[in-house]
C-alpha cells in the first residue's frame, strides 16, 4: 500500500528542512575551513552576524528553474538558469562556466580542467530541494540531483549528493535517521566508497562516543588538506548525525566543532534532522534569532523571501512533481490542487561526444561524434549540418540520416585548424542543427577549448649542492676523484635545482627564445601541467616554460591563478611579478598575481623548480566575472589566444 503523507505534515517538514539548512549554515559559517577540532558550546555556536550561504542561494535558483521551466529539467536547463541568475563563479563554480562557456556541456563540465575540485563540497551542499520536491521517491531525487551534480563536479561528489537528495526524500516517511540513511545508500552503486564510510564511521561512534575521540580517528581516515574534500565532510555529517543522536543543538555542535567545510557539514545534518524531526524538533530560541526571512547573496525572486512562503512554494512543486512521476511512492492528502503541467513532447536531440579530449589542437585533428537520438515512435529522415567557428574546417559539415523510430545516429567529425601557426583562441564554438523537410528540428552549440601553447626547456640541475660547496668537490681545477671519497655519496642519487641560480640566459629568454637550448614545444589541453609532460625525467631539476598570449578585446587587469608544487618565479612582459619558494603542495588557486591584458602579444616566463620526482604547476588567467554581481560569468577568461611556437624547434608533445 502507498504510504499517505497529510500535505499539512509535508509543507511543516519542509519549513523545518529549510529552516534546518539555514541554521547549520548560521552557526558553521564563522568557522568555515579551519581544520581543527574546536572548543565551541552552545553558549558560543550563535555568530553576531547572519551571512549568505551557497549552500541555500543555488537552490534557489533551482526552484526558479522548476518554476518557471517544468518539472523535466536537464543538465543544459540548470547551466543556463545559473547562467542567468548566479554570479557565483569561485573555485568548481568558475571551472564549470569556463567550460560551458566554451561549449563543453555537463557532465564534461564538472570535470574537464577541473581535476583539484572534481570531488569537493559544492554540489553536496545544495542537494536538498530534489529531496523537498520528491517527497518518499529516493530515486527521482537521486536523478534529479545527479543532473546538478555533474554541471561542476564528477565522482564521489555526485554520488554524494544523490545520497544527500535520496535520504531528504525518505525522510518524509522514513521511521528514523537508520532508515532515511540507508535510502541514500540504496541510490549509489554497491562498489560506491560512501558504503564502506558510512559502515566505518557508524563503528567509530559506536566505540567512542566522546565526539573529539571520534572526530580523531575519523579525521585520521578521511581528513584531507583540502577543507572542501566532499568525502571528509559526509564523514564529518555521519558522525554528526551518529552522536547527536536526534537532538539538534548537539548534532550542530559536534559539525562545527569538527572543522573542514563547517557551514555545509552543519547545513546538510540540520537539513535532514528538519524533515526526520519537522518544526517541532528545531529549537525555538535559535529559530527566533534567525528569523522569518531567506538571507540570500544573489540576486533571484526568493533573495529575501518568507521561509513559509519558500516552504508552500517548494510543496506545491513536490505535488506537481508527485502527479508528475506516477506511480508515486507516497500518496500526497489534502494537498491543494496544482496544475500538473504536461510532460514535453518526444523530440530528436543532438548529443556530442568527445571520443578523446574537448580540445582544439595547433596542427591535429580532433575526432567529434555527433548522435541524433529520435524518441518517437516513428522514424525521421533529415540532414543533420554542423558549421564550425572561423579558421576551423570539418572533414564533413553535412550528413543525411535516416534515425529509426526509438533509436539513434553517429556521426564521427575530424576538426582541425586551417592554418596551423596562427593564434589559437581559447574559445571555439561549433553550432549542429537538425531539418527535417527543410525546417529545424533541434540545434546543440558545442566547443572545443584551445590547447596551451607552451615551450619547455630543461631540464637543469646541478651535480652537487653548491650551497656547500662553491665548486664541485669532486671534479674540478685541482683534480678528480670518486664521490665517496669527499663524503658525498648521496649526489648519486640526487641532484640540486635552485629559484636563484640562472640555468640559461635568463634576460634574454624574458626577450626571446634561445633556440639552441633545443627546447620542446608542449601542447596542454588544460590548464595543469604535470611531470610526465616533461619528458621521462626524474628527480631535482629546472624548467623554464613560455608562452605567448593576446586577449580579444579591450585592455584590462587579470590575475594570474597560480597553483605549484615546488619554487616558482614568474614574469611576465619582461617583469616578474611572482616568486615563491620551498616545497607546497599543489592546489589550482594557491596564490594570485597581477597581470595588465593590453590586447597585444605578451610574453610569458615561467621558472619551475622541482624538489621531488613529481611536481604538479597551474596557471590560469582570471577576471571577475560579471561585476553587477546577478550573472554567472566565469572569472577565468575565455578570450585569450596563443600563439603556437615555431615547429622547428625541438621535440613536440600533446597531452
Amino acid at each position: 500500500m502507498t504510504p499517505e503523507l497529510p500535505y499539512a505534515q509535508y509543507r511543516d517538514k519542509v519549513l523545518a528542512g529549510w529552516m534546518g539548512k539555514s541554521l547549520g549554515g548560521i552557526v558553521g559559517a564563522v568557522l568555515e575551513n579551519q581544520k581543527q577540532w574546536h572548543n565551541e558550546t552552545l553558549d558560543t555556536l550563535w555568530p553576531e552576524k547572519l551571512v549568505p550561504n551557497d549552500d541555500l542561494d543555488i537552490q534557489l535558483v533551482w526552484l526558479e528553474a522548476m518554476q518557471e521551466r517544468g518539472l523535466f529539467l536537464t543538465s543544459r536547463d540548470l547551466a543556463e538558469f545559473w547562467q542567468d541568475r548566479c554570479w557565483y563563479n569561485f573555485c568548481e563554480y568558475g571551472q564549470f562556466l569556463h567550460n560551458i562557456q566554451r561549449g563543453i556541456a555537463p557532465p564534461l563540465s564538472g570535470t574537464w580542467n577541473n581535476r583539484f575540485f572534481a570531488e569537493s563540497e559544492g554540489c553536496p551542499i545544495r542537494s536538498e530541494i530534489w529531496g523537498f520536491v520528491a517527497p518518499g521517491n529516493p530515486a527521482l531525487a537521486a536523478e534529479l540531483a545527479r543532473q546538478d551534480g555533474q554541471l561542476d563536479h564528477g565522482g564521489l561528489s555526485v554520488e554524494i549528493e544523490m545520497f544527500n537528495a535520496a535520504a531528504a526524500a525518505a525522510a518524509f516517511v522514513a521511521p528514523d535517521l537508520d532508515a532515511a540513511l540507508a535510502a541514500g545508500l540504496a541510490v549509489v552503486p554497491a562498489d560506491c566508497r560512501l558504503h564502506a564510510v558510512t559502515r566505518h564511521v557508524r563503528s567509530i561512534c559506536a566505540q567512542f562516543p566522546k565526539p573529539e575521540q571520534a572526530w580523531r580517528l575519523v579525521i585520521r581516515h578521511y581528513g584531507d588538506r583540502d577543507a572542501s574534500k566532499a568525502i571528509t565532510n559526509f564523514a564529518i555529517v555521519l558522525l554528526g548525525l551518529f552522536l547527536g543522536k536526534g537532538d539538534f543543538k548537539r548534532t550542530m555542535l559536534i559539525c562545527v566543532n569538527s572543522g573542514w567545510d563547517t557551514d555545509c557539514t552543519a547545513a546538510t545534518a540540520g537539513a535532514l534532522l528538519g524533515v526526520l524531526g519537522g518544526t517541532a524538533s528545531l529549537p525555538p530560541d535559535w529559530v527566533e534569532k534567525m528569523g522569518k526571512h531567506v538571507v540570500s547573496g544573489i540576486k533571484v525572486r526568493h533573495q529575501k523571501a518568507l521561509l513559509t512562503d519558500l516552504a508552500e512554494e517548494t510543496c506545491r512543486l513536490g505535488v506537481e512533481m508527485t502527479a508528475a512521476h506516477p506511480p508515486s511512492a507516497v500518496r500526497l492528502t489534502g494537498a491543494p490542487v496544482v496544475p500538473v503541467r504536461p510532460t514535453p513532447e518526444p523530440k530528436v536531440e543532438i548529443e556530442v561526444v568527445y571520443p578523446e579530449s574537448p580540445v582544439l589542437w595547433n596542427a591535429t585533428p580532433t575526432p567529434i561524434r555527433l548522435t541524433v537520438s529520435n524518441p518517437c515512435v516513428t522514424e525521421v529522415g533529415g540532414k543533420l549540418r554542423v558549421t564550425p567557428p572561423p579558421g576551423v574546417t570539418l572533414d564533413a559539415a553535412g550528413h543525411a540520416l535516416t534515425v529509426p523510430a526509438g533509436g539513434s545516429r553517429e556521426v564521427v567529425l575530424s576538426a582541425r585548424r586551417e592554418r596551423p601557426g596562427d593564434w589559437l583562441p581559447d574559445k571555439n564554438l561549433f553550432e549542429a542543427v537538425w531539418r527535417q523537410d527543410g525546417q529545424e528540428r533541434a540545434r546543440r552549440v558545442f566547443g572545443l577549448g584551445g590547447a596551451r601553447q607552451w615551450l619547455v626547456y630543461g631540464p637543469y640541475w646541478d651535480m652537487w649542492d653548491r650551497r656547500r660547496h662553491p665548486e664541485c668537490p669532486y671534479n674540478n681545477a685541482r683534480g678528480r676523484t670518486t664521490l665517496w671519497t669527499v663524503g658525498c655519496a648521496p649526489d648519486s642519487y640526487n641532484q640540486y635545482a635552485y629559484l636563484d641560480r640562472a640555468y640559461l640566459d635568463e634576460a634574454r629568454l624574458l626577450r626571446e627564445e634561445v633556440p639552441e637550448e633545443l627546447p620542446m614545444t608542449l601542447e596542454a589541453g588544460e590548464d595543469t601541467l604535470e611531470s610526465g609532460q616533461f619528458g621521462g625525467f626524474k628527480g631535482q631539476a629546472c624548467y623554464y616554460l613560455t608562452r605567448t598570449v593576446r586577449h580579444n578585446g579591450p585592455p584590462t587587469d587579470a590575475a594570474l591563478m597560480v597553483g605549484r608544487s615546488g619554487p616558482c618565479r614568474i614574469w611576465w612582459d619582461g617583469e616578474e611579478v611572482f616568486a615563491a619558494d620551498g616545497i607546497w603542495q599543489w592546489t589550482s588557486q594557491e596564490q594570485a598575481c597581477r597581470a595588465r591584458l593590453t590586447g597585444a602579444p605578451q610574453r610569458l616566463v615561467v621558472k619551475l623548480i622541482r624538489l621531488t620526482d613529481a611536481f604538479t604547476f597551474h596557471l590560469a588567467f582570471a577576471g571577475a566575472g560579471d561585476p553587477t554581481l546577478q550573472r554567472g560569468v566565469s572569472m577565468l577568461f575565455d578570450t585569450l589566444a596563443d600563439r603556437p611556437a615555431s615547429p622547428e624547434w625541438g621535440s613536440h608533445l600533446k597531452i
